[in-house]
């Protein structure tokens, strides 16, 4: 449990600094893609503490992002994740709104994760992903202004006020905030 959020949000919105300045101006390489792929990771963790924590007010635990999906087209193992071209339609991508609260569990549960740069800056301007669950059935892709945005408003998001409701399914309170 997180007891107090602020350092928990002051470090997303440190790497949230290094997603926006960093990744968008650095020509990638393999070490770039290490630090990258960590620091996505990492943030989207410490967004899925604070929001079990209660420490995220009702409206950012329900904001949307938009995302492209692609058909899943072939079967995906561990022995082809990689090419995804060759997996899921690209030709007629559609968009997409995400609940925040799926996007950081099919980021966390990622079998595909895999970083998307400018064809002609070669910079990352944002990433393939897919959980295990849904590999075969469709490939999402987001945008780094999108991720940067929403990484925004969680590292500033602090509620003051909040009640507790008892779900009877769960057989534990809900909080609610805002």
């Amino acid at each position: 449990m997180i007891w107090e959020s602020s350092y928990w949000k002051d470090d997303l919105l440190e790497l949230t600094e290094k997603i926006k300045n960093v990744y968008p101006k650095t020509p990638f390489s393999e070490e770039l893609a290490v630090s990258f792929e960590k620091d996505i990771m990492i943030s989207f963790y410490i967004i899925r503490k604070l929001e079990e924590a209660g420490k995220l007010s009702s409206a950012t635990k329900g904001y949307q992002l938009n995302v492209r999906t692609h058909k899943n087209i072939e079967n995906v193992t561990r022995l082809n994740w990689h090419r995804i071209d060759e997996l899921f339609e690209f030709e007629s991508p559609i968009e997409e709104k995400m609940g925040a609260d799926k996007l950081y569990n099919q980021i966390i549960h990622s079998y595909i994760f895999l970083i998307s740069t400018d064809e002609t800056t070669e910079v990352i301007d944002g990433f393939f992903f897919c959980s295990d669950r849904m590999r075969n059935e469709k490939l999402y892709y987001i945008d780094l202004n999108e991720i940067v945005g929403f990484f925004t408003i969680v590292g500033n998001d602090y509620p003051s006020t909040g009640f507790f409701e008892f779900d009877e399914k769960i057989q534990d309170y809900r909080f609610y905030t805002s």
